[in-house]
Order: structure tokens, then C-alpha cells, then sequence
């Protein structure tokens, strides 16, 4: 099933028509969080794994992600040990001195296939954590380190060791998001920053969300609230995505008025040019995030930073 429209300019119409089918629909509408891994039991599908290996090079939602994750990184925990001192609030793009980055540890929370932690780990030592043998694997392939494990106390990783944990599309998955997210924030060093994204709005709720074992959508409130409960400093609380957001929504109504079941997580990469149109309109976000109010959007992201060390 796919957004149909009428135009003179058919095939430009159907291009984007089939851009907005009812798979990458799902995930479009939800911020493609389907392919999100949970780091809880049972584990993902393997053909949700296989789906994201072949697609997360490529893809523009999972391209673009990367980008803003990278840019956060680089503001927030290398520029943020800057940017304390200098008395800038969001850190900085660019080191001081001599320009040199520290090498950061960074750990990904259900990482998935590794492909965050590919772009990540030539400036860092990078280390993700799955509870997917499948996903191991194919972070293997990447040359990733990656160990098994699933939340709340499984996480095989030493307390307070870490300067970016990453949470992307995953506590969604947790039904104790709070637990996760205190194990999660246990990992940070004093001064560390926990880096999450989640999907939006529980109106945008879908049968992808079912069928990937979601428990809740969130909005920023929701979020902050999480994250302050654990004793986390909350240093960037946006929405994102939200250049396509008019468009995503809309085919979300489409979808609910027509109330055809989805039941195939079968997810497909638009045509070129389409494509790459997204991919240039969400990674564009990353210099807006923080610097310009974005009202709503697909997703909402979060840095929080660890000021004190756990009791």
C-alpha cells in the first residue's frame, strides 16, 4: 500500500509515493526506531538484523543519525571538556589550543550491527554492547568489538569508565526505561555525556511499534523527566527530523484511515535521489540542534551530562 497522489508529473509522484509505503512508512512515521535494537530477552529477529546490516551504510535515516551523533559527540564531550572552562553552554565544535580531540571512550548500548561505532572508531576506542549473537556477528564483519549482553544488569562493561554512552532507539524497547537509563548513566565518568534518541509522539503509535516490542513514544517532557530522575544534567532536549515531519504525518493519518495491518518489517532504501534529498534534509539538523528551536519532529535526542560520581 502506498501515499498515492495525483500529478501531471507522474513519476516523480510515484517515486515519492513509494518512498512513504507502508514499510519505510512505519518507519518513517516513527523515526525508523523498527530497526532500533532491544537490549532486552526475547532478542530482535534476525531478519530485523539482516534488514539493518544491509541497509545502514546507505539508508538515509540511519546515515543521518550517524552524522548528528558524531556532530553531538563532538560538541558536547570533546568540545564539553572545553566548554566548561571557557563558560560556553553546548561545548564546542572546534578544540582549542592546539586542535587536537581527545580520544574518547565511547560505549554503544544495543549498537546493533556497528555501524555508529565504524564511524566513530578511528578518533575514539569504541565498544558496543547487544544481546544479539547475529548482531555480533555482523559487527564483527566492521571489525567492532561488541559483547553480548541486555538490560537492567547484564551490561558487561566497568562503572563509571566511560565518557559517551550511547542509547539510540533503544530504551523505547525497555519496560523499565528508568532502569536502563541508570545503568546506562552508572558507565559515565564524572562529567560524561549520555547521548539518547527516542521516537516521537505516542500519536504517531504504529503497528511497527507492536511488532518490535515497543513500550511507550516520548516527547521532550517525557524524556527530561526520565533522564533528570536518574540524576543526569540535561544539556540538549530537542525534537529532530522535522523537516519531514509534514510529510511523515501525513502519511501516518493515511495509514490509519486505510487500517491495513502491517506485519513485514521489510524495509527498503527510496530511489536515489530521493534518497539523498532526505538524507540532506535530516543531516542539515545537526547544525541546527541546540542553536535553533526545532518544535517537533520524528524523534526526540538528548545529551545528559554526569556531574557527580554515584554513591
Amino acid at each position: 500500500m502506498t501515499v498515492r497522489a495525483e500529478s501531471r508529473n507522474s513519476g516523480r509522484v510515484k517515486s515519492l509515493a513509494w518512498a512513504v509505503s507502508d514499510s519505510p512508512l512505519a518507519g518513517f512515521a516513527g523515526g525508523i526506531t523498527a530497526f532500533a535494537p532491544a537490549l532486552t530477552n526475547p532478542v530482535m529477529r534476525d531478519d530485523v538484523y539482516e534488514e539493518m546490516f544491509r541497509i545502514e551504510d546507505r539508508h538515509w535515516w540511519y546515515v543521518s543519525k550517524q552524522r548528528i551523533v558524531a556532530s553531538l559527540i563532538r560538541r558536547f564531550a570533546c568540545g564539553g571538556r572545553w566548554g566548561s572552562a571557557a563558560g560556553t553552554s553546548g561545548g564546542s565544535e572546534v578544540p582549542p589550543g592546539d586542535g587536537i580531540r581527545p580520544r574518547l571512550r565511547i560505549a554503544d548500548l544495543g549498537c546493533g550491527c556497528g555501524a555508529m561505532l565504524e564511524r566513530l572508531r578511528g578518533e575514539h576506542d569504541v565498544v558496543g554492547v547487544d544481546p544479539s549473537p547475529l548482531a555480533i556477528e555482523f559487527s564483527a564483519r566492521r571489525g567492532i568489538a561488541v559483547l553480548q549482553g541486555s538490560f537492567p544488569d547484564q551490561i558487561p562493561l566497568p562503572r563509571e569508565s566511560f565518557d559517551v554512552v550511547l542509547l539510540l532507539d533503544v530504551i523505547e524497547h525497555l519496560q523499565d526505561d528508568r532502569a536502563g537509563l541508570a545503568t546506562a548513566a552508572r558507565l559515565l565518568r564524572t562529567g560524561g555525556v549520555l547521548i539518547a534518541t527516542v521516537p516521537a509522539y505516542q500519536w504517531l503509535w504504529s503497528d511497527w511499534d507492536e511488532l518490535h516490542h515497543h513500550y511507550r513514544r516520548y516527547n521532550r517532557r517525557r524524556l527530561g523527566a526520565a533522564l533528570r530522575s536518574v540524576g543526569l544534567r540535561i544539556e540538549l532536549l530537542s525534537y529532530a527530523n522535522t523537516m519531514l515531519f509534514p510529510l511523515a504525518a501525513a502519511a501516518r493519518v493515511v495509514h490509519k484511515v486505510r487500517r491495513k495491518k502491517m506485519e513485514s518489517t521489510d524495509m527498503r532504501i527510496p530511489p536515489a535521489p530521493i534518497n539523498a534529498l532526505f538524507r540532506g534534509l535530516y543531516s542539515f539538523e545537526r547544525h541546527l540542534l541546540g542553536r535553533v528551536p526545532l518544535p517537533f519532529g520524528l524523534s526526540v535526542v538528548a545529551v545528559a551530562r554526569r556531574d557527580r560520581a554515584s554513591g
